[in-house]
């Protein structure tokens, strides 16, 4: 089952851990983010398919960082309880509590990233404030996770 938390607190989750591994990125740099969230993704054991997931949808909210974020962003991405974690932050902020819940209009030219994300992953979390905005995405990697919501 899908879960999307929006939080309007700052802080609302905890940091990632200082051994999770980073990478600053802009438009430059979204293939670099792909390329991090695959390795990451395939040394922690996700099956084929949930990896390929977890780049789209990191690679989703990337784009975001770059087009809504001020044009760059940090991503981090960890192993936790059983799961791979991916944090996408930028120096935007994120106005609709509920965005991303709603399947957007087909005519729109934008707003898919984070619902797409969403649909992807196990649990898709926000903290946005006036300090940036980090979207975390949650995959588990255990047996059973070879699994897809439908878009």
């Amino acid at each position: 089952m899908q879960t999307i938390r929006p939080s309007r607190l700052r802080g609302g989750f905890p940091s990632p851990p200082p051994k999770a591994e980073r990478l600053e990125f802009g438009l430059d740099g979204l293939h670099d983010v792909r390329v991090l969230i695959a390795s990451a993704a395939d040394a922690r054991g996700l099956p084929p398919r949930r990896s390929s997931d977890l780049v789209l949808a990191a690679s989703e909210l990337a784009a975001n960082s770059v087009l809504h974020g001020g044009g760059a962003g940090l991503v981090t991405v960890w192993e936790e309880a059983g799961a791979v974690l991916v944090e996408v932050a930028d120096a935007g902020t994120i106005e609709d509590p509920t965005v991303g819940q709603a399947l957007p209009d087909p005519a729109a030219e934008g707003g898919r990233g984070l619902y797409i994300a969403g649909r992807l992953c196990d649990e898709l979390t926000i903290d946005s404030g006036l300090g940036g905005t980090r979207v975390r995405l949650r995959m588990a990697a255990g047996a059973g996770a070879d699994r897809r919501r439908a878009i």
